[in-house]
């Protein structure tokens, strides 16, 4: 694409990323696109010399068209107060446009681009203008300025409609803008233009005098909490405009001074944003009440502050009081010295140039008292505020203890336990309660033991984390509280909100992004996300809703313009209509409505941030949720899911870990993932509410639902809820019931599409806020950074777009509805219900100037700054409806004369339009039946010239060819090849081959032997490769042969080599085993015999125990049988047979002993093999057979007992059993005697332990030991 310069004029040439230079065309070269620009002073237009310039630049520059575009420029030394206005319309033309105006000669930072306005930050205060200049003129006319704007919203709600149409002023840019200033002139403005509305001076003429009274006094409160209960009470009467704009206005500094902050961006920068409504009366326009919604109050910088800003200005202002005794002596604190606490002393920064604190703080004492809160309230409220300064100066410290490294609060630390009791007394909770929230974690079971409450002690991580959140939580409830304050004092009509219109001032925080020198964290995520939200708003309003009413309206079509005649006629005649407002719409220069401007659309990254279907906010929910949530698994979980993603760019591999970027439409972001969990969850325990509730402030009681009963009603109302009800967003109260809702990025989305819903519904404008340099200095406009602001922004964009932009519009139905009454029915029927055409009458009476309207399908439109029109149009005049309906009538009349008029003249020129055409159709006829036979002849003529000069060329060709190629054979040769090769020859180029033939012949005779020779050739090889494969076969079958013998052999020899390693292994292993068994014997065997003689002496000493029993057993028979020889002769017989029992006893005794000794000869004696056997058998059933002196003892003990059980059932008449413990249970029954034998208590049936006398337990031991070996088990006693 070839670009056209113009050789003398000035041209923008890029230079960077964002910076324009400006020069001059002095020479263009067409055919190479080249040019050369010479750069020129912009302030004098001059060239530049050499001493102007750096040293790597150069006066000339050769430039590149097709690589380097330049841009057209501007004429110098002139602005345009309506950018819109300009011949070229690109970025370096309107950042000239706006630097010229901003310069410190011109003092005009202000500029329109059609309805928008451009307002860049003067840095140092302006005189406003009148505001009398802007009330009541037309707009167009008025000088760029926020009262035009406001003036404008105004006016639009004030237009007489069927329903009012809520407006809207939205005012963006980057942080340190300009934006609060803005608001304030706006607001500024809103307030006093209610009182100067024709219809609310009109109506206060006629009211009484008392009616202007702006507060009734309310009775005094019965109690403090009453008191602290929006003390300023509003009365019956209606409070008068003036009182509610100034109180609204009054409200900005209590929100700066609990709001803003000191930033490296801004001195005075909203830490939250705000959206103030203004309603007005329906019929009467006057301004009815105000208020106020928060959003995202940035509680994260009361605990910690970036390297060179502040924390809130209030804690400043609060240490620059006036009274420093109260300061000392009620609040603890030392004035002026904010050096010496923790919350103010982390960035190093402590004073601001730009803000004087001891006149913040007085200035808002006074607005404290202008909306109704007492003194004690506001004690209460600073309180609170200098008990904050105290928790922040309590240390804590580390100790070991039974759990591990808990944390502490050290008893020698003078300054920590000072800080505890003056936090617990401004705070109103007891000392004992702080330490335990700071110190212990609370945990309450469920299950069997349900209710059961525990403490752990936290780490110093924690604990520092729970004085923190304990902070911002009472921060967050007092700043709630003032917005409930405020929002009384406002009186906003909620009940008949969407009834009563409003205009909307929206404020809201501008772009952030503090690299390098700082890190952005959650909030500036939110914060940006909002930015994204506001701007893809102005997209829709500005790009796309515009250009699609415009093509759904049809605002281009050549019907919908003004009365006029829609034909240009032949000759120098033309009808005239007396209209001084006819147009010609072919030569007006209009933009079709096909044409779409092209912008950058940021639906991609809203998307990435915030689609409820895998977005940037719903992972980081999901995350936090997990059972052991961290910020590394949510980066990792951020990363793989949208690496792929265009608005999320992968950073530098040493980043990763910790960060993620995002490319906002102002830039590419990057944010440091620390703390996202927590600050998403915004959790705060019931431990921490409970110790809020025990407070005795009465703010933090007002909060907690401990008072504030009726009036909690009203304030409820009253407040937004997006401020208090919703979440951390607004300032409102943690607790565990509001977190039910939503994390903070889940609420604070919901807030913003519901913002965003608001804003579609109202008539929308917007004021755009430059920063023009980011050193905050006066007078300095740095070009490349406003630039990029108005890049990323879309102005340019919108400013084509504006160009033909018709932002105020109208139905047509709406002006009938205010003419209907005005005009005669007999008139208003012969419009036929056509709402269009009466209002192009009525266009027409007034004769408004076609430039300034278009009409629409179904509206009426009207340029930019032609709102007075539209007010002209909406309110008649008394002399113009008086003569109306003539009027309309007139209008008729000329539209059917000129609709009359305009059918002949087409008729005409269609009859005139026939006769032509057909004249031209019998000419054209006869022209080509002559051209066509001249044609055929020259035809002919040609061919045969063509034919003739053919077969010359060909034989001159010919002629040339045999001539170069004469005694040539090498060339032919190569000639021929190339003609062989070739698939096809055209028939020109054949008669070659005839000449070349017998040449060809000698070729085909060469190339048939040399094929007939490598056959030859092949079957020689063939043959000798046959016998070589077979004689190589034959080897290898010879070797495969001797190979597989030489391996039989081998493995013979291998596996003869293994049996007989094996078989020695084998008898090597059996010589082991045995010596490891002789080993084993000779150890197991010592051990038995070891324990054998143990069993021999532990059976001697029992034998001999019983021997001694045995003996004292027969004195005591004696002795008995004596007794008994003396009591009883008639058993004389018996003692007889006693005795010889005994005697048999003794035999038997005798029998043992001897017994005793046998066994020990035989435990002595006995083979080697025999002792083997019997200990590894444990049995008796191979021991070699019994002694007949074994065999007899049982027989011989049989006997015995038998004799001895006789005798004792003949000698006692009376007695018992006993049980003799024998394998045979016999029993044995024996008189009792009472001195003797002790007497049984019951008979025993082997269930218990038996009874029996020593003898027989004697007796039983011995037999037992004989029958055990008899039965082959091998033990040494029963």
């Amino acid at each position: 694409m070839t670009m056209q310069v113009r050789v003398g004029d000035l041209y923008w040439k890029q230079d960077g990323v964002y910076g324009w230079i400006l020069g001059q065309v002095t020479a263009f070269d067409p055919v190479r696109q080249s040019a050369t620009f010479v750069h020129v002073n912009e302030t004098t237009g001059a060239r530049l010399c050499r001493s102007e310039l750096n040293e790597n630049e150069h006066i000339e520059l050769h430039v590149e068209l097709q690589e380097t575009s330049l841009l057209g420029a501007n004429p110098l030394f002139s602005t345009a107060d309506d950018m819109t206005s300009l011949r070229y319309l690109h970025e370096a033309a309107l950042a000239k446009n706006l630097q010229d105006r901003a310069t410190v000669e011109n003092q005009r930072p202000y500029t329109f681009m059609a309805n928008v306005l451009i307002a860049v930050n003067p840095l140092r205060p302006l005189s406003d203008p009148e505001k009398m200049d802007f009330i009541g003129q037309s707009l167009d006319h008025c000088p760029p300025h926020p009262y035009n704007v406001a003036e404008n919203a105004y006016r639009q709600l004030c237009a007489v409609r069927a329903v009012m149409q809520n407006q809207s002023i939205i005012i963006s840019g980057e942080s340190g803008s300009g934006k609060t200033e803005t608001s304030k002139m706006i607001l500024d403005f809103l307030t006093m233009r209610a009182v100067h509305n024709p219809a609310l001076s009109t109506s206060s003429c006629t009211s009484n005098s008392d009616d202007e009274l702006d507060f009734e006094v309310a009775p005094p409160p019965n109690s403090l909490t009453m008191a602290l209960s929006f003390p300023q009470s509003i009365g019956k009467r209606k409070l008068s405009p003036v009182a509610i704009g100034e109180r609204l206005m009054e409200t900005i500094p209590i929100l700066e001074s609990f709001g803003n902050a000191k930033t490296h961006r801004n001195h005075n920068s909203s830490r939250f944003g705000k959206y103030m409504r203004l309603q007005f009366a329906s019929d009467t326009h006057e301004l009815t009440g105000a208020s106020i919604d928060t959003y995202l109050l940035e509680k994260s910088r009361l605990v910690f502050q970036p390297q060179g800003e502040r924390n809130f200005h209030i804690f400043y202002e609060l240490l620059h009081a006036d009274d420093l005794e109260t300061l000392e002596s009620c609040f603890h604190l030392k004035p002026q010295k904010p050096e010496c606490y923790a919350y103010l002393n982390q960035s190093g920064c402590f004073h601001s140039e730009s803000l004087d604190d001891a006149t913040n703080f007085r200035n808002l004492k006074k607005a404290l008292d202008f909306i109704g809160i007492r003194e004690r309230a506001q004690y209460e409220i600073f309180r609170l505020v200098a008990g904050l300064l105290h928790m922040g100066n309590i240390q804590i410290s580390q100790e070991d203890t039974d759990e591990g490294e808990t944390a502490c609060i050290r008893s020698d630390d003078l300054e920590s336990q000072s800080a505890v009791r003056h936090a617990s007394e401004l705070l109103g909770v007891s000392i004992d309660q702080l330490i335990e929230c700071i110190l212990h974690k609370r945990i309450m079971t469920r299950g069997s033991r349900r209710n059961s409450i525990y403490f752990i002690k936290r780490d110093v991580r924690n604990a520092v984390y729970s004085r923190d959140t304990i902070a911002k939580t009472i921060y967050e409830n007092t700043f709630t509280w003032l917005m409930g304050e405020c929002a009384a004092a406002l009186d906003y009509d909620s009940f008949r909100s969407d009834v009563v219109p409003y205009i909307g001032v929206l404020d809201i925080f501008g772009f952030e992004d503090f690299e390098p020198k700082n890190r952005n964290s959650f909030e500036q995520l939110l914060i940006n996300y909002a930015n994204e939200t506001l701007q893809s708003l102005f997209n829709s309003c500005i790009f796309e809703a515009e250009q699609e009413l415009y093509k759904s309206e049809h605002i281009y079509h050549p019907t919908n313009h003004s009365l006029s005649f829609p034909f240009s006629f032949a000759g120098d005649i033309t009808p005239k209509t007396n209209l001084d407002n006819d147009i010609d719409f072919l030569t007006e220069q209009v933009t079709p409505s096909g044409n779409v401007v092209a912008y950058s659309d940021n639906r991609e990254c809203l998307n990435l941030i915030a689609s409820r279907h895998g977005g940037l906010f719903a992972t980081i929910d999901n995350v936090s949720r997990l059972p052991m949530p961290s910020d590394r698994k949510l980066n990792e979980r951020l990363h793989t899911l949208f690496k792929r993603h265009p608005c999320f760019p992968t950073p530098h591999p040493k980043d990763q870990r910790d960060t993620f970027l995002i490319r906002h439409y102002a830039g590419t972001v990057s944010y440091t993932i620390n703390s996202f969990v927590d600050k998403n969850n915004n959790i705060i325990s019931e431990q921490f509410e409970e110790l809020l509730k025990n407070s005795t402030s009465r703010v933090l009681q007002d909060l907690h639902g401990n008072s504030r009963t009726s009036n909690r009603v009203r304030s409820e109302s009253m407040v937004s809820t997006k401020s208090a009800d919703q979440s951390p967003l607004g300032g409102g109260a943690a607790s565990s019931k509001r977190l039910k809702g939503g994390s903070t990025s889940n609420l604070f989305s919901t807030q913003m599409k519901g913002l965003t819903t608001e804003l579609e519904g109202t008539s929308c404008n917007f004021v755009r806020c430059i920063k023009p340099n980011t050193q905050m200095q006066p007078g300095l406009f740095d070009r490349s950074f406003v630039v990029e602001q108005l890049r990323c922004s879309g102005t340019v964009q919108a400013c084509e777009v504006l160009r033909v932009g018709l932002p105020t519009r109208i139905l047509y139905a709406e002006v009938v509805d205010v003419y209907r009454t005005f005009v005669p029915y007999n008139v208003f029927c012969r419009f036929n219900s056509n709402d269009k055409l009466f209002t192009q009458a009525i266009l027409w009476v007034y004769d408004f100037p076609t430039s300034a309207f278009r009409l629409g399908d179904t509206r009426l439109f009207f340029r930019t700054g032609k709102i007075d029109l539209l007010d002209k149009l909406l309110t008649p005049a008394r002399d113009t409806t008086a003569n109306l309906g003539d009027q309309l009538l007139l209008y008729l009349r000329k539209k059917r004369w000129i609709t009359a008029v305009t059918t002949i003249i087409t008729y005409t020129h269609l009859k005139r339009l026939f006769e032509q055409v057909r004249y031209q159709r019998r000419a054209t006829l006869l022209q080509c039946w002559v051209r066509q036979y001249l044609a055929r002849k020259r035809v002919r003529t040609l061919r045969v010239q063509l034919r003739m000069h053919g077969l010359w060329t060909q034989f001159m060709h010919k002629a040339q060819i045999l001539h170069a190629y004469q005694d040539r054979p090498e060339d032919k040769m190569v000639l021929l090849t190339k003609l062989l090769t070739k698939t096809y020859l055209p028939p020109p180029q054949r008669w070659l081959l005839k000449w070349l033939g017998p040449l060809q012949r000698v070729l085909y005779l060469q190339k048939r032997w040399n094929k007939i020779k490598a056959q030859y050739l092949a079957k020689r090889g063939f043959l000798w490769l046959y016998q070589s494969v077979r004689q190589h076969r034959s080897a290898l079958l010879l070797q495969s042969s001797v190979r597989v013998m030489l391996a039989r052999s081998r493995f013979l020899k291998l596996k003869h080599k293994a049996l007989a390693r094996r078989r020695w292994h084998l008898g090597f292993l059996k010589v082991q085993v045995v010596n490891v068994f002789y080993r084993e014997y000779h150890r197991i065997h010592v051990k038995r015999l070891e324990i054998d003689n143990k069993t021999l002496i532990t059976t001697m000493a029992t034998v001999t125990r019983k021997l001694g029993e045995a003996q004292d057993e027969a004195k005591t028979a004696k002795l008995q049988l004596k007794a008994l020889q003396v009591s009883f002769d008639t058993v004389q017989t018996q003692a007889k047979v006693q005795q010889q029992r005994v005697e048999e006893l003794e035999l038997a005794l005798q029998a043992k002993r001897h017994e005793v000794a046998e066994l020990q000869r035989q435990r002595a004696g006995g083979t080697f093999v025999e002792r083997v056997v019997r200990f590894f058998t444990c049995s008796a059933a191979i021991s070699p057979p019994a002694s007949p002196r074994e065999m007899l003892i049982p027989s011989r003990l049989t006997l015995l007992r038998r004799q001895t059980q006789s005798a004792a059932e003949e000698t006692f008449d009376h007695g018992e059993r006993i049980v003799w413990a024998t394998p045979l249970s016999d029993t044995l029954v024996i008189p009792q005697d009472e001195g003797s034998i002790k007497r049984p208590s019951r008979v025993n049936t082997g269930t218990e332990e038996p009874i029996m006398d020593p003898e027989a337990q004697d007796f039983r031991s011995k037999d037992a030991d004989l029958l055990s070996t008899e039965n082959g088990v091998a033990r040494t006693s029963y």
